[in-house]
């Protein structure tokens, strides 16, 4: 990526999150989200949904797996095989693991 376009995307991190911030969100684009009209999709203070669904989640394996391992993920058995269920897990949707991510992604 382009020197320029690396210093862009660092300056504008943090701006681009807070846009991304639950309440935020729920406050000026009630439309765009069921959770925005209701309960969130995860219980925790400073929700972030700019990775709505998480990166971490590996579905290039049969059993779908957690790319950092969060010991807050859990499987269960379904007709189709074992599922991971990461309801639990709040890593991308706090705002400076979403910075973390992107900043590894984009910046380094």
């Amino acid at each position: 990526m382009h020197e320029l376009a690396k210093k862009l995307i660092g300056k504008r991190i943090d701006i681009l999150l807070d846009e991304w911030d639950f309440e935020e969100r729920k406050n000026k684009h009630p439309e765009e989200c069921v959770c925005y009209r209701g309960k969130p999709c995860h219980d925790i203070k400073e929700l972030n949904c700019f990775f709505c669904y998480c990166p971490n989640y590996d579905l290039s394996v049969k059993e779908e797996r957690c790319n950092i391992n969060s010991p807050k993920g859990k499987y269960f058995n379904a007709p189709s095989g074992k599922i991971l269920d990461c309801s639990d897990c709040d890593f991308p949707h706090k705002k400076e693991n979403a910075k973390k991510i992107l900043m590894k992604q984009y910046i380094d």
